[in-house]
């Protein structure tokens, strides 16, 4: 298996860290928690390391699963070998050994494994790896996982991200696996306390991403009770954070799982905002960056200005 013999020559060279995305959620967590058990199950040295955070719902939910992400904190040196999962851009300098990742790209890293592909969750294709490595620990424990993940990633399989084939096999194994589908929903659909404050609104989900050297950041909330005073207060919020940041854009969107809608606003330093409406619930990942990252690369090649 290719991914066995890439994480077992970067072990081989140095220390072999799995990581997710900065602020990870539940997916990046449970895909970083499969692919130690897989290393494992490969006799492969690896630790997990997190520089940031576990988003609130993985803090949450991870229990649930028997899952404490807390010992998993941890830095990044320059010296180590990255395996990445539900990202592909390393954040925090070291060497890519693999990536895992369920967001397209025009551009993939280049590292001695790579398997980027559509899919609802990271998780799932972990999920598909750990089977076809033939770990004992694939069968209910980690679809457990998977289809967790899927609810959660998905906005409770509502997003235009999942293949309907994976949201069809999430709903049938939940149900035959007995876990809870009300609570998997109602944590999919994450609707977020719009009572909190607007610096906190403005900066849930953050994510920061490098195109070609032009590094932006995004960010969302998932609302059905959005209104035009609070989102003015939370852009205001996302301008300060954009300048603070330095980034040369900023993806704000609001993700309304109940009325089925997303709404996009892209901010720039010089104070512009531009607003684009879609009638479903567009995928950050699948729909979004993807197109924000053309807009760039076609920028960078004189094509269309930033």
């Amino acid at each position: 298996m290719r991914l066995e013999a890439a994480l077992r020559s970067a072990a081989a060279q140095g220390d072999l860290v799995i990581t997710g995305h900065d602020a990870p959620d539940v997916d990046s967590c449970l895909s970083c928690a499969m692919l130690l058990t897989l290393a494992q199950f490969w006799t492969i040295p690896a630790r997990i390391a997190l520089p940031t955070p576990p988003d609130e719902a993985a803090m949450r939910v991870l229990p649930r699963l028997g899952l404490d992400p807390t010992p998993w904190r941890g830095d990044i040196h320059e010296d180590d070998f990255l395996a990445l999962v539900d990202h592909h851009q390393p954040l925090h300098g070291g060497h890519l050994a693999a990536v895992i990742d369920h967001h397209p790209t025009d551009y993939p890293p280049d590292a001695p494994f790579v398997f980027i592909s559509p899919s609802g969750a990271c998780a799932m294709m972990l999920w598909r790896l750990c089977r076809a490595a033939g770990l004992p620990d694939a069968g209910q424990r980690f679809e457990r996982m998977a289809v967790t993940a899927l609810y959660l990633d998905t906005m409770a399989l509502r997003s235009a991200k999942i293949p309907q084939e994976e949201a069809a096999w999430a709903k049938r194994r939940a149900a035959a696996l007995h876990m809870d589908a009300a609570w998997l929903t109602q944590e999919g659909l994450g609707l977020e306390d719009m009572g909190r404050p607007a610096r906190e609104l403005a900066r849930l989900s953050l994510k920061t991403y490098d195109f070609g050297g032009v590094r932006v950041c995004s960010s969302y909330v998932q609302t059905d009770a959005m209104t035009q005073e609070r989102l003015s207060a939370i852009l205001s919020e996302v301008r300060a954070a954009l300048s603070e940041s330095g980034a040369a854009r900023w993806v704000f969107l609001v993700q309304d799982p109940v009325r089925g809608r997303t709404e996009e606003y892209d901010l720039t330093p010089d104070g512009s905002v531009e607003h684009t409406g879609y009638g479903f619930l567009a995928s950050r990942g699948k729909n979004i960056m993807p197109r924000v990252e053309q807009e760039i690369r076609q920028a960078q090649k004189g094509e269309r200005k930033p």
